[in-house]
């Protein structure tokens, strides 16, 4: 089955699906290099769907100078996410659990922040609880000295 590429803007809240439509991630990142028409400088994402939205991606912050911002660190290709692993990453950063909205602020999903995901609610398929635009979880600041263990077979202890 082929899939269809679509740019996402989260430059509004909640994000929204761009105009165009391209048949391979190629074509999705050279029109965010060239600038989406009305979108130039806002925050984008590209969206696989595959009939549904089956992952979304990160599109390259180097090579062709990308007109609008970037809010992860410089990567020269798409990084792309499954639409599950995207879901469970917004029960993280929703968590009331501390332990767990640390994890999911590592530095190593940079790409995926709160800031970003909290706008694709509708495009994840999710239900905003009580209003389109959550408000942030607590900041993910760990106790001084505290350390998280996570035990694969098990839950995570402090």
């Amino acid at each position: 089955m082929s899939s269809t590429y679509r740019v996402l803007c989260l430059s509004h809240d909640p994000a929204i699906m761009t105009d165009g439509e391209y048949d391979s991630p190629g074509e999705a990142e050279a029109a965010v290099a060239a600038g989406v028409g009305g979108h130039a400088h806002c925050d984008l994402l590209i969206g696989r769907y595959s009939w549904s939205l089956v992952e979304i991606g990160c599109p390259p912050t180097t090579g062709p100078e990308r007109p609008g911002p970037h809010y992860c660190y410089p990567h020269s290709g798409t990084v792309w996410v499954d639409l599950a692993w995207a879901r469970l990453l917004v029960a993280a950063h929703d968590s009331t659990d501390v332990r767990v909205r640390v994890l999911a602020a590592d530095r190593g999903l940079a790409h995926w922040p709160w800031e970003r995901l909290r706008r694709l609610w509708d495009v994840l398929g999710l239900e905003a609880r009580g209003s389109a635009s959550p408000e942030p979880p607590v900041a993910a600041e760990p106790a001084p000295g505290m350390r998280i263990h996570v035990d694969l077979k098990g839950a995570g202890s402090v």
